[in-house]
């Protein structure tokens, strides 16, 4: 009787685990150095979900920090009201490149967040699909790329920004070798 319950278990765990999903496409990591100094970009937000862009900038941020890595400078958003009304990313992006020059970063981590939602329906689950590119600060030019989406299960136990927590987090475990 008892060997019931553990099948109706394990395939109750299977069926719910099922209903979320992650799926990554990255670069080869980063050479391993010591004492690497980060700096933040602005992302870009291809959605149409306001501030979803300053969400994962600040997700990406407090990840790096977390997993012990040195992040200098701020985080690159001049005003909520500019970015709700489109700003100027490349501008804002010059800036924050420039910032991190001169605070001695070495990398820089920006990226672009296209999908931060949630599918329709009584099934609704939160999306999200990000991008990331890690900068080399001193040429500017890009040293490793990932592209990432995910969505969570349907028992609404997570938001976009747990997913987005999530997706993010994977994707800097690629560009770190972990």
């Amino acid at each position: 009787m008892r060997w019931r319950y553990v099948l109706v278990t394990l395939g109750l765990t299977a069926l719910l685990s099922g209903c979320a999903g992650m799926d990554l496409h990255t670069a080869k990591p980063l050479p391993k150095t010591r004492d690497v100094i980060w700096a933040v970009l602005p992302f870009i937000n291809n959605t149409g979900t306001p501030m979803a862009n300053a969400r994962a900038a600040t997700l990406a941020a407090g990840i790096l920090q977390s997993d012990d890595q040195r992040v200098v400078g701020n985080l690159p958003i001049s005003t909520r009201t500019q970015v709700l009304f489109g700003g100027n990313w490349k501008t804002e992006y010059a800036k924050a490149l420039a910032s991190a020059r001169r605070h001695g970063a070495r990398y820089a981590l920006t990226g672009s967040v296209d999908e931060w939602t949630y599918r329709a329906g009584i099934n609704a689950e939160p999306e999200v699909a990000i991008t990331l590119w890690v900068v080399n600060v001193a040429n500017g030019r890009v040293v490793w790329s990932g592209v990432g989406s995910a969505h969570g299960g349907s028992l609404g136990s997570r938001g976009t920004g747990g997913v987005a927590q999530r997706l993010i987090q994977r994707l800097l475990d690629h560009v770190l070798a972990r």
